[in-house]
């Protein structure tokens, strides 16, 4: 063989060998979301967030390129089954970002797990999640009761109240967050008057907030239902004149299930609402104004980004910072998932425990609806 050919040869060799590791180099992140139904406003809400940070490492980290695919899953079950199945065999990803609804995301754990690939999950509540055993699980958003806890203490200690009447999807996340309230509440020495439950396809809720004015003095009123239904719930209260927005007494409270932007939608039927926000836009921690600030250099300077806009970015953070530190693939990412402890993020700091539940309940913040429909950050835990 000719000398020049072999050289030829062997850069051409070369090349394809650069080529071959340079795509090698990539760190893929499938993100599972409701794009479509009821929770559609998670999927928008958490692109916004993902895309804001995947500017920050546009240039990859630690050598690596962070490559996301997008899916809906549409905080179904079998949706978001068949999707885990097809984005597994076609984009092969090293962390899967998802899912937001609590059923959903405890369809998708086993088949993730299966597969060994690291379920970094942002949105979450129920506790069966966190408590199956799965070894490739992490969740930043607290369970239900990390959330469901701290509420009931406000309400019979800071409160002073001593009734209440528990309002629920008919879900997991629904059911664990009623249950998280209600134990300790009625441990305390109060009183649950009534638990009503309903499914996702009940836009009328009159009937419910009639039989709840029925019931005499109620103090406070948890719920937990999607950004939809509480909307038309809260309403349905000031109507009857049950809450404060409708000249009532009982105090209508949540947990981290709407975002930012739910008082207007409500009105002056969220008057009063006191909740629990996994995002405080107000915070003056440099962490949280340098993304409020680019996050309204980029979608617009009227824009307030929402827990959901926060968590999408966190998780990017997260993973960008287990990349920085050696992870490369869903194992090494794993075991530098489970090293983690005090990673400070927009929502708070992070640390995993043994079971991959964040433990550090800086994430949890109250506020309380004003008259003019903004927040008024509480110091209460």
């Amino acid at each position: 063989m000719k000398p020049l050919l072999r050289t030829a040869i062997a850069a051409l060799a070369a090349a394809v060998a650069f080529s071959s590791f340079a795509q090698d180099r990539v760190v893929r992140i499938g993100v599972l979301m409701p794009i479509s139904g009821p929770g559609s406003y998670f999927g928008v809400m958490d692109k916004e967030g993902i895309e804001l940070a995947l500017e920050h490492f546009k240039n990859g980290v630690n050598g690596y390129k962070l490559q996301v695919q997008y899916e809906d899953s549409a905080c179904s079950p079998l949706q978001a089954t068949n999707t885990a199945k097809r984005i597994l065999d076609q984009f092969k990803p090293h962390v899967v970002i998802g899912e937001e609804c609590s059923d959903a995301s405890l369809a998708i754990a086993p088949i993730l797990n299966e597969a060994k690939v690291v379920q970094l999950n942002v949105g979450s509540v129920t506790m069966k999640l966190t408590e199956s055993g799965y070894k490739y699980t992490f969740r930043i958003f607290p369970n239900a009761e990390q959330q469901s806890l701290p509420l009931a203490q406000v309400a019979y200690k800071t409160l002073n109240a001593r009734t209440a009447v528990v309002l629920h999807e008919k879900t997991n996340a629904g059911n664990d967050n009623a249950e998280g309230f209600k134990k300790p509440f009625e441990a305390m020495g109060g009183k649950v008057l009534a638990t009503i439950d309903f499914g996702r396809d009940v836009n009328d809720f009159t009937a419910i907030a009639t039989r709840i004015a029925s019931l005499g003095k109620v103090d406070v009123l948890p719920t937990f239902a999607l950004e939809g239904q509480q909307v038309r719930l809260s309403q349905a209260l000031a109507q009857a004149k049950v809450v404060k927005g409708g000249g009532g007494t009982a105090v209508q409270m949540g947990s981290i299930w709407l975002p930012y932007g739910y008082d207007q939608k409500a009105g002056e039927a969220s008057q009063g609402y006191v909740r629990i926000v996994q995002f405080d836009p107000t915070e003056k921690r440099k962490v949280v104004q340098d993304f409020v600030s680019a996050f309204k250099a980029k979608y617009g300077a009227d824009k307030v980004p929402t827990h959901i806009n926060a968590h999408a970015y966190d998780a990017i953070l997260l993973i960008a910072e287990a990349v920085r530190r050696g992870g490369h693939d869903s194992e090494s990412i794993r075991d530098q998932f489970s090293k983690m402890k005090g990673f400070e993020v927009t929502t708070g700091t992070i640390s995993f425990d043994a079971k991959g539940q964040t433990s550090d309940l800086s994430v949890v913040h109250f506020v309380e609806t004003q008259k003019d429909l903004s927040w008024k950050a509480l110091n209460w835990q």
